[in-house]
Formats: C-alpha cells, structure tokens, sequence
C-alpha cells in the first residue's frame, strides 16, 4: 500500500460536466447534502458572467467544498475551497496571469490548489504545495471516446508507493475500478462521465460514495 494512501480520508471527488444543463444544479445540491465534500467545477465554454451566475445558484454554504478550473478570480467572491491549474495555467507566463496570482495570494492566502498530471514523471518532481493531484486517463475514459488509459498497473504502484503528491485517480472511474484504485496506491477518485452518463446521478454517487466508505474502512 502507498505510503501516499495513508490510512487517512480516501477522496471521492465529482467534477461537473463540461456543459450546461438544467439538472445538473439540483443534482449537485443533492449530491451535497448527501455528503459530497470536493466538488470540482469544470466549464471550460463558460464565460465569467455565466460561471458567476452558475455559482450564485449554489448555497453558500456549500462553496467552501468548490475548487475552480477557470475563472480563478471568482474564488475571492465566492470563499470557495481552492482552484484548480490546467497545464495551460503552468504554462502562462505572462504578467496578467502572475498579478492575478499574487492578487488571489493576498486575498485568500490558504486557498487550496490542484492540478491536473498526464504522466508519471509529473509525479516525480517534489510536490510544492498542492493539496492533490489528479493522473488521468487511470481507465479508458467513460465520457470521452478513444480516451485510453496508457498506465500500466506494476508502474503506477511503483511510483504511487514513492511520490510526495496525494494522487487522485480521474478517467473511466466506476464503481468496478475504486477497489483497484485503492490498492494501486491513489488517495482517492475523480468521476465525471459515471455520473452524469447515469440514469440518476444522485443516486450513482450515493452507491459511489457508500463504496468509498466501505473501502476507507478497510
């Protein structure tokens, strides 16, 4: 077992749907009050005006268990939890983007930051602060087509049971894999296309969560 499993919280961690739909709000506060603790919002279409209106819809409540994947500004009105860096965010380096930064330094100093990694060498560099990182595609992806898994079991233990990152486990994740992803070593799920390809999402996380439960406790 990883040492970056520890015997601590195994995250379940639902990211929105890239789109707009009408459902998809009530879902969430559903989902919330069942127990959802990290709610990744991922719109990459959506403008800030229109991200801004999405968030205003949720209960304030809620927004500190939000992490952000654009529209990072947002975070200093809404108190939400942390945001989260695309490798198009690492790459910027231009003046904008790093006044922006420190601007959100200053304002919320204990945010918390995620990033996404497509490779198992991201996982060997010393992690400088973020509180976890998702690897993907772990599985073939549910709501991407021809998204395909490039991992192999016997690396991913290896370099999970060695990595200074916490390591959430994203792509193709259903019920089937969390067992698996437990074992390899990640500190926890992402799911997207499971839940909202779902019938009913609310209920799928339900079955999801009470699966994560049963496997922390193991």
């Amino acid at each position: 077992m990883s040492a970056n499993s520890h015997n601590g919280e195994f995250k379940l961690i639902v990211v929105s749907s890239p789109d707009g739909f009408d459902h998809e709000l009530r879902d969430v506060k559903e989902m919330f009050e069942a127990g959802l603790e990290y709610f990744h919002v991922r719109k990459p279409k959506f403008s800030t005006s229109r991200l801004r209106r999405y968030l205003s819809k949720i209960d304030k409540k809620y927004h500190n268990r939000i992490v952000l994947h654009t529209h990072h500004e947002l975070s200093v009105t809404f108190k939400v939890r942390g945001i989260h860096l695309t490798r198009r965010h690492l790459s910027k380096k231009v003046f904008w983007s790093w006044l922006q930064k420190m601007y959100m330094k200053l304002r919320r100093p204990n945010i918390e930051t995620t990033v996404g990694f497509h490779t198992l060498t991201d996982l060997k560099e010393n992690n400088p602060g973020y509180s976890y990182v998702f690897l993907s595609p772990v599985f073939d992806s549910i709501s991407k087509v021809g998204y395909k898994s490039t991992f192999n079991e016997e690396s991913l233990r290896e370099i999970l049971s060695e990595t200074s990152f916490k390591v959430i486990a994203m792509g193709g994740v259903d019920e089937s894999k969390i067992m698996q992803a437990k074992e390899w070593g990640f500190s926890g799920v992402a799911v997207l296309g499971s839940i909202w390809k779902a019938k009913d999402p609310v209920e799928k996380f339900n079955q999801i969560k009470q699966l994560c439960k049963q496997i922390q406790n193991m």
